[in-house]
Parts: C-alpha cells; sequence; structure tokens
C-alpha cells in the first residue's frame, strides 16, 4: 500500500488531499527509486528546494516544518517529503507516479469513473454481510 499527501493552501485555507493505492509488493518494493526520480524531476521543475526529506525514522510531522506546503508519499519501511513552491503542483502527482510505476497510462488511472455494475453489486452485497457486525450502528 502507497500513502500519498498533498497540502496545498488554497484561498486563505489548507486543502489537504490523502490517496491510498494498494499495490503489488514488488510495486512497493521500487516506490523509493520511482519516487526519488519523480520528486527530484519535481523539484527541477517547480521550485527551488530541490532538497528531497527522508520520512523513514522521523515520520512526516516531524520532518516537514509545520505550515509548509509538502507532498509525501509513505510505504511500509519508508517515505518521502518534498516542500512544496509552486501553486502550479500537479494534484495528481503521487497518482501519476504510481501508474507510472504500474505501467498504467495515467489517463486511463482516472479515480473519476464510474464503477460497473458488477462493482456496486460486490459492494453492496459485503455491506449487507458485515451490518450483522457493524458496531458503528449502535452509536445513534
Amino acid at each position: 500500500v502507497l500513502f500519498c499527501e498533498t497540502v496545498l493552501p488554497s484561498k486563505n485555507l489548507w486543502q489537504a488531499r490523502m490517496d491510498v493505492v494498494p499495490v503489488p509488493k514488488r510495486v512497493e518494493q521500487d516506490a523509493a527509486m520511482y519516487f526519488k526520480s519523480a520528486l527530484t524531476e519535481q523539484a527541477e521543475e517547480w521550485g527551488t528546494h530541490t532538497k528531497l526529506l527522508s520520512t523513514r525514522d522521523r515520520g512526516v510531522r516531524r520532518t516537514v516544518p509545520k505550515g509548509f506546503p509538502h507532498f509525501n508519499v509513505e510505504w511500509d519501511n519508508g517515505g518521502f517529503a518534498q516542500i512544496i513552491e509552486s501553486s502550479a503542483f500537479p494534484k495528481d502527482f503521487g497518482l501519476d507516479t504510481i501508474a507510472g510505476m504500474m505501467q498504467l497510462d495515467p489517463v486511463r488511472f482516472n479515480r473519476k469513473t464510474r464503477a460497473a455494475d458488477g462493482d456496486r453489486a460486490a459492494v453492496l452485497d459485503f455491506c449487507k454481510r458485515w451490518k450483522e457486525f457493524d458496531w458503528t450502528l449502535e452509536l445513534d
């Protein structure tokens, strides 16, 4: 599983986006190499802060200064963060990089497509079976 977080300022507000993408283990093992390359290229294009920050030992909260816009990617045994200096930073940077890792076209990797009817039926079936164990129904 890869966790990508993009935090950007927007009209007096901060917007955070978290993408959680399940990937095969072989893809996750190459995450450090792919993201190091992609973040280095991105830093050259979108800003002057080219230092790639490792979040492996300290985590993102102790690595990125508070109040700084940043991109963060985490996986099982590590992660990287990058300070964002441009409002033109692509919001789908993490997903596009993962699509490249999986040799998928970023356009086809679009999350906004509707699920097939078979997917909807599977989700509804799961919800029906889960209802017996759903403790959140007792909260109301």
